[in-house]
């Protein structure tokens, strides 16, 4: 018999806050060391979304991607709104990002530390799409730089 859990809002956002945690400090340890922070998250956050995105079912229907990007939990925990859905593109907005609110408030980054952290977090998702290639991923706004949602457009690409 299997039991279901049930976990609140504050618990997932929790978790998200610890990896962004766990993600600064392991980067300020890196360059502390002499190591290229950039370069490690960059490419270990974009394998990550890879491999995300190798788990997802293959697309090239924006609304069925669109179900598939912006699944209710992650609607819950980001205050995504799903600002547009055509054949052609999809615009979501993000109106809380745990990360960056973990990085400004346990660690008192600025906006210039948290939009660097955002960009490098944001490969996540490039890795993501990059297994799409029928779309093409445009990050238009980021929480991360000070803006006050992110805003994400899939575009279809032309043939």
């Amino acid at each position: 018999m299997t039991q279901e859990k049930s976990f609140s809002l504050e618990t997932v956002r929790q978790a998200f806050q610890d990896r962004a945690t766990w993600f600064y400090l392991m980067l300020e340890e890196a360059k502390d060391q002499g190591f290229d922070a950039e370069a490690i998250a960059k490419k270990s956050i974009f394998r990550y979304g890879q491999m995300k995105g190798q788990a997802m079912e293959p697309t090239s229907d924006m609304e069925e991607l669109v179900k598939q990007f912006a699944k209710p939990v992650s609607q819950a925990v980001f205050e995504m709104n799903i600002a547009k859905v055509t054949p052609e593109e999809a615009v979501i907005e993000f109106h809380h990002c745990p990360l960056v609110a973990a990085w400004q408030e346990r660690h008192g980054c600025t906006v210039e530390q948290t939009d660097v952290l955002c960009d490098w977090a944001v490969q996540g998702d490039r890795g993501i799409m990059s297994c799409f290639p029928d779309f093409e991923f445009i990050p238009e706004k980021r929480i991360g730089a000070g803006d006050a949602c992110c805003r994400m457009v899939f575009r279809k690409k032309k043939s």
